[in-house]
Order: structure tokens, then sequence, then C-alpha cells
């Protein structure tokens, strides 16, 4: 039974049995979930835990563990989350199962058909670093899959989660085989299997490169499995993730001269929704890359602005292996339109995030890679002197500006006039258009910790903390220049 059908299905048993407000929470929240809706989540849900417990008697004990799920699977799940979350999963894991991995019925904490603890742990490990906690995943699943068994959403969740980590061990084959066998036990229970197998399978198949016979699963999901999922949030999410598994396919077969380029373009989606669904942006990204190398997408900056935003939002919610990842996407793509300001703050992000990743050689040789094209990215060479570049600048037409360029002219600048406060405002400037506010920080703080009476240079840099959503930045900011000030008599 696929999750949305028990969901229906159960959402209807306690609407009749008189439970209307949990009904529309069991229904409710799962959804949200599947649309990242965290802060919409935690609104809902402290109205159903009351009527939960109000009702407690005449409900399954599992109510309020299942009801309770949700919030953290919207973070590891549509969020992408890794570390950001992981106290908060591992602690419902041992609510739930125990500290023996004994599930405890009377609690209320423990898992039920259709949500298992475990399945958030799972999730959060794999953002994390899915190759790098194989054994993790391994020990956990052969504990969590002793509870429940075919037929259950719980367990169907657990066995794709089985395959996920397989092909992260770089056993796709097993995962294959695992996958048939337990969609054979599941049939054989009376129950058809859900959508997420048929994204395990198309992910395995990449893995084996048999990239053809993965784009031919999506077409088959698309004309079948996906028609069985219900009209709305569950079908749109569903048909978001095939439209991003469609892209990162073609763009393979074009890439590789199967399939024609201009096909692969239009199928790419664009960069706001992969903006606005952060576990999808890693295909979004694949994708691009082969598209740039083949003309049909243009490598500006634009494009460095977004790959910018989802390494940084993955190194800020603990998603090590997909930082590294995105972060050299970054910085070969920067370095091929000669952006060396962006293309080193990438390959730096790239380097925090490997120091966190296990089973990394991989993931170094890469790096090493984009690192030799960065480095071969011609030097800057200033247009006129470096005291006055900013007037310079401040003459290009504004349809015409490349903040990339000019973010490295300023660097330049800076080398030769390290304590000229107009070009280091004129970084923070830049860096906050290209999302490196973080980067840009960094030389605003030393000058303002030695010069904390600059009163221009503090307040670019609280512009710089306010753009990052920096808030202890800005409190930082605050007791630096109240300690600064001379006390008054």
């Amino acid at each position: 039974m696929t999750l949305w059908t028990w969901v229906a299905e159960t959402s209807r048993r306690l609407r009749e049995e008189g439970h209307a407000e949990t009904a529309d929470a069991v229904a409710r929240l799962p959804q949200l979930a599947a649309e990242g809706e965290v802060g919409r989540i935690r609104g809902l849900l402290p109205s159903a835990l009351r009527a939960v417990r109000d009702g407690a008697d005449a409900l399954p004990p599992w109510t309020e563990g299942y009801l309770n799920h949700w919030g953290a699977a919207a973070r590891v799940g549509h969020r992408g989350e890794g570390t950001a979350a992981l106290d908060l999963v591992e602690g419902a894991l041992r609510a739930a199962h125990g500290e023996d991995g004994d599930e405890e019925d009377e609690d209320g904490g423990a898992c039920g058909p259709a949500a298992c603890a475990a399945q958030n742990v799972l999730d959060c490990y794999a953002n994390i670093d899915g190759p790098g906690r194989t054994v993790d995943r391994t020990a956990l699943l052969a504990e969590a899959m002793t509870h429940g068994g075919p037929g259950l959403p719980a367990w169907e969740a657990l066995v794709v989660a089985h395959a996920d980590m397989l092909i992260d061990d770089e056993r796709p084959d097993e995962a294959v085989r695992e996958l048939d066998l337990r969609a054979a036990e599941i049939r054989e229970a009376g129950a058809e299997v859900g959508m997420e197998y048929g994204f395990a399978y198309v992910r395995a198949l990449r893995y084996q490169e048999r990239y053809t016979d993965a784009l031919l699963t999506v077409d088959r999901l698309e004309e079948g499995a996906l028609r069985a999922v219900p009209v709305g949030v569950p079908r749109s999410a569903a048909a978001r993730r095939l439209r991003f598994e469609r892209a990162r396919l073609l763009a393979w077969l074009a890439r590789s001269g199967l399939k024609p380029p201009e096909e692969a373009r239009e199928a790419l989606p664009e960069t706001g929704e992969a903006d606005a669904n952060p576990r999808l942006r890693k295909a979004w990204v694949d994708a691009a890359e082969d598209l740039v190398a083949l003309g049909e997408l243009r490598n500006d900056w634009r494009v460095g602005v977004a790959l910018t935003s989802w390494s940084r939002y993955a190194e800020r919610v603990g998603a090590h292996r997909p930082c590294a990842q995105m972060s050299m996407a970054a910085a070969r793509l920067a370095a091929a339109r000669d952006a060396r300001w962006v293309a080193d703050c990438a390959i730096r992000r790239a380097q925090r995030a490997l120091v966190r990743v296990r089973r990394a050689q991989d993931l170094e040789n890469d790096l090493e890679e984009a690192h030799a094209m960065v480095r071969a990215v011609p030097a800057v060479v200033l247009p006129t002197e470096p005291e006055d570049l900013l007037d310079e600048l401040r003459k290009e037409p504004r349809a015409s500006v490349d903040p990339e360029r000019q973010a490295d002219l300023v660097v330049a600048a800076r080398a030769r006039r390290p304590e000229d406060t107009a070009l280091l405002n004129a970084l923070g400037q830049v860096g906050r258009t290209l999302m490196l506010s973080d980067t840009a920080a960094e030389p605003q703080w030393h000058h303002v910790r030695r010069e904390p009476g600059d009163q221009k240079a503090a307040l670019s840099l609280l512009e710089t903390l306010l753009h990052d959503n920096d808030t202890a930045g800005v409190r930082t900011l605050v007791r630096t220049l109240t300690e600064a000030s001379p006390a008054k008599p």
C-alpha cells in the first residue's frame, strides 16, 4: 500500500469515527512535508496534537508519533538538511524505538504503519554523506526492518532506503535485485508499489550507466504509476521529481551524442523551480553542466549565483557531500567563464566540505581537477590605476554590468591598495550581488575590528550581514562597536 492510499483510507476512517481534526492532520501533514512547508507544519501541529491527546483513548497509540514525524520529514526530505536536523531525528528515533531498538507502543511515541522514525534518520545520513554513512545506514536498516512488513508504507520506505544505501555503497546491481524482490513481496501481500520504487530504479540504472534504460523507466512512470498518485500535492511533487530526473538523463545522453541537445535544453526546469526545491538542485546542476558543455545553456554570472546559493545552503544545513559536489561544479563553471574570485570561493567551500566527508577519494580527484581549472584562469588586468577603478566601473552601462568581472577587478585593486575603504565597501556590495557575503565579510570584519570608528565600513559590513541573514554576526558587530565607543561622562 502506498503512503497516499494509506493516508486517504486512514483519514476517512478517523473522520467516520468522529475525529475530524485528527483526520485532517493525518492527511494534511504529509502533503505539507512533500512541499517542504516546515513553518506551516509547525503552525498546524499544536492544535492537532491537542486533539490527539483529548481523544487518546480512542485513537491508535502511534497517532502522536505519526503527526510529529512530518516536521522532520520535511527538513530531511524536501529541504535536504543534514547535520542541522541530526539531533532532532536521532532523538525521535530513540523515543520511538528505545535505546535498544525495541518499540514501545504504550508510550504513544512508537512508529506506526505509515511513518517510521528510522526513515528520517536514514534520509538525514544520506544527505550528510550517503557513501560515507553506509555502515551506519546498514546497521539502522537491519533493526528498523524487523518492524512491519510488506504492504505497509513505512516498511516500503525502508526498502527504498535500503536500495539507496546499496547504490551509495557502489552496489547498484544488488539494489535492483532488492527492489525486484521486495516489490514481489508487496504484490503478494495484495498491495501495489509506489512511485518511490520507480525513483530508486532510475537512480540504480544511472549508477549502472544505463542512462537510456533509466530514461525509459521515467517514461513508464509518467505514463503509468504517476496517474495512480492522487491529484494535488502528491502528484505535483512526483511529477516535478520526474521532470528533474528526465532533464538530468537527457542532458547526459545529449552530451554523449544519443539525444538532440535541443530536447535536453527544453527539458531543463527553470532555475527558480530548482531554487524552491533543495533536494532536486543536484539534478539541475548535473544537467546544467552538460548543457553548458554542449553550448545549449548560457554560462553566465546568474548561473554562478544559483550554484553559490545552493552550495552555501548545503553547507549551512550540514549536507556535506552535496555541498562539495555543487561547489566543485560551481568552481568548474566559474573557471570556464574566467570568474576567478567566484571560482576560488567555490574551491574553498568544497575543501571545507571534504574535510567532513568519508570515502572521499573520487571527490578529492574531482577537486584536484577543478582546482587546476581555477589556477589556469588568466590573471586579472586592471584597466586603470586601483584608485581610479571605482570611477571607471560606475561609467559602465547598467545593462552590460558583469558582477563577477567587477568582483575580480575589485579584488585585484585591493591587492594593491588593501587599506582602501572604498574598495572594501565595493567588495561587500558585489559580494552581496553574487551571494558571497560570507567571503566578502571576512576583510570587512578585519577592517572594522581594527578601525571601529569607520562608520562607512561598519555600515557596509552591516548590510553584508543583513543580506546573509547573519543575526549572530549583527549582534557581534553591535557589541564590537559598542565596546569601542568612548564612555559617556
